[in-house]
């Protein structure tokens, strides 16, 4: 880093000139960023989850609905779903929505085939008839509420509620933002006349909630810039120097978002993120350079250039290895089999290697052009002094006291992890007051499901659909999964089978079963698919191979999700014969995986960062003891945290799942430049409490400066709207500071619980001497 810093004040305006054409190329893609909204993005497009919702939309034009409801009763401009104002608004809104190039299917009260018994059989009827209620509407709803494929599919069970289902032709992020915005749109009129709509499913809660997230980030960059800013001039007490560090954490930022752009990766959830991550980490290596840079320029009022070139030569080595594990802490997300994960590791590590090389190529070039006086800044320095002998002095009076009550720290953590679970609870990450939550809320209340778990069943070439053991078994299956008070509802072909079969017998309620013959049976699909192809379509293949059951259900927690999927598993082995397949899709699954993925990748991400960062700094440190040394408080903000969110029942989410991995890169920092300047004193022959104190007095001022920065910027993200990043930035902010507290206390009394005295210094000093002490902290 010195010879880049070298460089670029040999040659400022060649530099500059470089620097501009970089930024301008990468700047050159950052219109090609794209939102990315859904499973799809957050799994990837090879993800087994991603695939089979694929084939169930393909197949059924089903599996993953959006549901659009609104109420009727007092205060609403219909009586029932079923009223003529209803059933008209309904209309209006199916037909502009079967418009829409991106929807493949849409159902509603006012157009959904309905089969009712007449004296010669049965007819396909609708509520709205040639634009018209018909007189028997009345007898229609009541047919409608007894109807398994109505009651709380199209209005709920008191018929107060109407539903409208709209597929879409895929779960593309692009399709998923064209349909919702279109749908809000059309929903804008029937809004006018006093219609309440409620909108669930992947598509309006990734889009809307994405947006919502996207808007807060916007609302959060200002104040997060603002706030930077004011914390590096109070500390440095000079605009040029916070003019320079704030200009080139902004443009590791756009060097970021370009190469975001140019790779063609949409801006997840994940990415939304990246903004004021890259602005809260991107003045740490400046703000250790500016410290620097100040001292030197005080000591005789040296020349700025001098005092650059020396401040460069003092912490670019430790800047660098304090870099380099955050880069590699992030690149372990990297590991993740979730592209989301992948994305944001790479984009992350490449936002910090920009901040690095613009600190010291793009700040020495500013400082240069605009020098300051330093002069103002001795009394403060003396200050900062004091409070790092105190510290030194608490660290060598009770070593052993800290290091006890460290361990005691990490025994009631210990009790808390125990306790952690992995969960991803959507409506908990965007909070209570999201448009999409209380729609959730709305239609689990009201039509007792949020989500579908789909169950395709694929049959051998030797077994028919119509034979009366293959119904049978589906009626089995269906009946013994939702014993489980979690799945509210079965739907399947079985269901139009026996309605069919009941109209066929006069409307015999004692023939609601599957026929009594196989050429029964065959004979009632035909009709089916020949009145009603559509919704027969959406139960069958063409082919009549495979078959789909719809289990309903409530949003639940991940154990208990993961319990009923094993479940249902159970029951389909113990129930179908071997050679059936049988594979489970729908929201209610790629949840599931989802969360697991998530736990996966925090059991993968954790480890590799340590075992990375660990191997850095014991390079950089020469030293493998100190490197483990230099772990110890980095490790201890982690563990108390996530024990802490064991106490408090806390889930380790999409967002704090990255809380381990990202506190080892980033709070190492501060012990890796305590460290760095303790064994160059070391060196030079000090013993480790001298050393120890002169590495506090050189470095102190810088770390706590750049430890309370980072707190209070992280601290700035819980404005975001999603409550999961909200945690996650408070989370971080405290382990932020722990870790900074522990590199003043607890590594020092760790240094000098185990460090050498006496002889081992002087032989430190001089090779030549020999040894009789035992080990030594290097």
């Amino acid at each position: 880093m010195h010879r880049l810093t070298e460089f670029s004040l040999r040659y400022p305006w060649f530099t500059a000139a470089v620097l501009f054409a970089v930024t301008a190329g990468l700047a050159a893609g950052i219109p090609n960023i794209q939102p990315g909204y859904g499973y799809r993005v957050l799994l990837g497009d090879h993800h087994p989850a991603v695939q089979n919702l694929d084939s169930m939309i393909e197949e059924y034009a089903g599996g993953s609905p959006i549901r659009i409801a609104w109420e009727c009763g007092e205060n609403h401009p219909c009586r029932t779903a079923f009223d003529e104002s209803s059933l008209q608004m309904a209309a209006r809104v199916s037909r502009q929505l079967e418009l829409l190039p991106a929807v493949r299917a849409v159902q509603g009260p006012a157009d959904t085939a309905l089969l009712v018994p007449v004296p010669d059989g049965f007819a396909v009827r609708h509520f709205l008839e040639d634009g018209q209620v018909p007189a028997d509407a009345e007898d229609l709803a009541r047919r409608a509420l007894e109807d398994r494929f109505w009651r709380n599919t199209l209005v709920s069970a008191d018929g107060s509620v109407g539903v409208i289902l709209v597929q879409t032709t895929d779960n593309r992020p692009q399709t998923m933002v064209e349909v919702v915005d279109a749908i809000e749109s059309i929903l804008a009129i029937p809004r006018t006349n006093g219609f309440i709509f409620f909108m669930v499913g992947d598509a309006p809660g990734s889009v809307l909630g994405g947006q919502s997230l996207a808007e807060s980030t916007d609302r959060l960059i200002p104040f997060l810039v603002g706030l930077t800013g004011i914390v590096i001039f109070i500390f440095v007490r000079s605009w040029q120097q916070t003019l320079a560090s704030m200009l080139s954490t902004g443009l590791a930022l756009l060097w970021a978002l370009g190469i975001l752009g140019w790779l063609g990766w949409p801006q997840d959830g994940m990415l939304e993120v990246l903004a004021p991550l890259i602005l809260v980490l991107g003045i740490c290596d400046s703000m250790h350079f500016l410290f620097r840079y100040s001292a030197e320029r005080g000591k005789l009022n040296s020349e700025a250039t001098t005092a650059l070139r020396k401040a460069t030569k003092d912490v670019a080595p430790a800047c660098l290895v304090t870099t380099l594990t955050t880069a590699a802490a992030f690149l372990s997300f990297t590991t993740s089999s979730l592209d989301t994960f992948a994305r944001f590791g790479v984009i992350a590590a490449c936002g910090v290697l920009a901040c690095l090389f613009l600190s010291f190529s793009l700040v020495p070039i500013v400082l240069q052009w605009l020098p300051d006086d330093i002069q103002r800044t001795g009394c403060l320095s003396n200050r900062w002094q004091a409070v790092m002998d105190a510290v030194t002095r608490t660290a060598i009076n009770r070593p052993n006291s800290i290091l006890i009550s460290c361990a005691l720290l990490l025994l009631l953590s210990a009790v808390g992890w125990s306790q952690l679970r992995v969960d991803q609870h959507w409506i908990e990450a965007y909070g209570e007051r999201n448009e999409f939550v209380r729609s959730s809320h709305f239609m689990e209340n009201r039509m007792g499901l949020s989500q579908t778990l789909e169950v395709e069943i694929t049959l051998p070439e030797d077994d028919e659909l119509e034979q009366q053991s293959t119904l049978h078994l589906v009626d089995k299956f269906s009946k013994r999964v939702t014993e489980a008070p979690e799945l509210t509802k079965a739907t399947s072909v079985l269901d139009l089978v026996e309605r069919m079969n009941r109209l066929l017998h006069n409307d015999d309620p004692s023939y609601e079963r599957i026929g009594e013959t196989t050429a029964a049976n065959a004979e009632i699909l035909e009709i089916l698919g020949f009145d009603d192809p559509e919704t027969l379509g959406r139960w069958i293949s063409l082919d009549r191979s495979q078959l789909r059951i719809s289990l309903d259900s409530l949003d639940l927690a991940h154990r208990e999700r993961e319990k009923i999927l094993n479940q249902v598993r159970t029951i389909a082995e113990s129930t179908f014969p071997p050679d059936w397949d049988v594979s489970l899709s729908g929201e209610f699954a790629i949840t599931h995986d989802w969360v697991r993925d998530v736990q996966a990748t925090q059991l993968r991400s954790f480890p590799t960062a340590f075992a990375i960062v660990f191997v850095l700094v014991s390079i950089f440190l020469r030293s493998w003891k100190l490197g483990l040394a230099a772990m110890v408080p980095t490790l201890l903000p982690v563990v108390v945290i996530l024990g802490l969110m064991g106490w408090a029942g806390l889930t380790l989410d999409v967002a704090r799942a990255m809380i381990a991995a990202v506190v080892i890169g980033i709070g190492v920092d501060d012990a890796v430049h305590i460290l760095a300047h303790y064994d160059r004193q070391r060196s030079d022959g000090l013993d480790p409490r001298a050393a120890m104190q002169a590495a506090l007095r050189h470095t102190g001022r810088a770390v706590v400066t750049t430890s309370v920065a980072l707190s209070l910027g992280f601290l700035t993200l819980m404005m975001s709207a999603w409550q999961t990043i909200a945690s996650f930035g408070f989370l971080v902010s405290i382990a932020i500071l722990g870790a900074l507290a522990a590199s003043l206390f607890v590594l020092p009394a760790l240094i000098f619980a185990f460090a050498p005295t006496g002889e081992a210094t002087r032989q430190r000093a001089n090779p030549r001497l020999p040894v009789h002490s035992p080990g030594e902290a290097r």
